[in-house]
């Protein structure tokens, strides 16, 4: 048996009871955004990671080194959002083939500096080594949450509000844009690979959901809508229910997929890297939570309803329901490099 046969979660899942924990302090390992360790009576450490392989992560002829740079740390931040936290420390390692220049490096470095000023981290360090091949990235990124605002994937409760911070699809139609060189109008095409290339951590809200106390459970949506929402319901121990008529889907998308002629709905399920949170809300809080992200200038989309039914379904515009089976990003089940992280 392969990695292939089994995917990424199917291998986590048998690595898991080997991974075990020997210090009452880790909250958390296995199974959620961040690994979570008790540090202080107030205080939770946040840890991630992130690996990127060139021609499975992205290609180097689509982006900058600060492009690049950028997207490297704010896949890791997204992870710090997902629980609430703040982010404080990075560590970068690289695995650096012949093909990639001392400049293209010091930029590399530079699109993380300026990102991580914008969130005061500090890059603390890491490690180099020589690649025979392909340019491999690691990012690690520390930070912290105040006990009893940490979020969790597995605290949803049925009635619980799903609800998103953004738009959904517009990384999967980027990344089919540059994967299938399209031509179509820059007015599609930007933003749409924009979204891509240059994620934005949504840490304002999830620390502004950490703090609500409305919040019962959140993850970044990373390898798609379905899948990561199969992962709090997998936690959790629930079902779904997501309406079509109510996932945001942004202008570009809809244009793009009527110039294409395909149903948007397939980017906007399964095509990940939206980095925008997945939330669970409390019913009675959600319109107070939902004002209140107006007022301080981020969104709140109500698209469906967690239950006690397994599994995950979805309400067409038509009325008729019809079952989701998870089917976003995973690694080892894709055939060919996709650029996705």
């Amino acid at each position: 048996m392969q990695l292939k046969d089994t995917g990424e979660f199917g291998f986590i899942d048998r690595i898991e009871p080997l991974c075990k924990i020997h210090s009452p302090d880790v909250l958390r390992g296995i199974g959620d955004d961040c690994a979570v360790i008790g540090v202080s009576p107030e205080l939770n450490l946040l840890v991630t990671t992130d690996l990127l392989v060139e021609r499975v992560h992205f290609l180097l002829d689509w982006q900058s080194a600060q492009v690049l740079g950028a997207k490297a740390l704010a896949v890791n931040l997204s992870d710090i959002a997902a629980c609430g936290g703040e982010p404080k420390d990075v560590f970068v390692s690289l695995a650096v083939p012949d093909h990639v220049e001392i400049n293209w490096l010091e930029n590399f470095y530079r699109g993380m500096s300026d990102l991580g000023d914008s969130f005061k981290v500090s890059i603390l360090g890491g490690d180099t080594t020589r690649s025979l091949t392909d340019l491999i990235i690691n990012v690690a990124v520390t930070g912290l949450s105040k006990k009893g605002e940490t979020l969790l994937r597995r605290n949803a409760q049925p009635s619980d509000i799903i609800a998103v911070t953004g738009y959904l699809g517009d990384s999967a139609a980027g990344l089919e844009l540059l994967n299938r060189s399209l031509k179509v109008p820059e007015s599609l095409s930007s933003p749409l690979i924009h979204a891509h290339l240059s994620p934005y951590p949504h840490l304002l809200e999830g620390q502004a959901l950490a703090r609500s106390n409305a919040c019962n459970a959140a993850i970044d949506i990373s390898d798609g809508l379905s899948s990561d929402l199969g992962h709090i319901c997998k936690q959790s121990g629930l079902g779904a229910t997501i309406f079509e008529a109510k996932l945001p889907v942004s202008e570009p998308l809809k244009r793009l997929a009527g110039q294409l002629a395909i149903d948007p709905l397939e980017w906007v399920l399964n095509g990940g890297e939206d980095y925008i949170l997945l939330a669970a809300i409390k019913p009675d809080r959600f319109g107070e939570i939902r004002l209140r992200a107006l007022a301080e200038g981020w969104v709140l989309i109500e698209i469906g309803v967690f239950d006690s039914t397994p599994g995950i379904k979805l309400v067409k515009i038509s009325g008729e329901t019809i079952s989701i089976i998870p089917g976003g990003w995973d690694h080892f089940k894709s055939e060919e490099p996709s650029g996705q992280i």
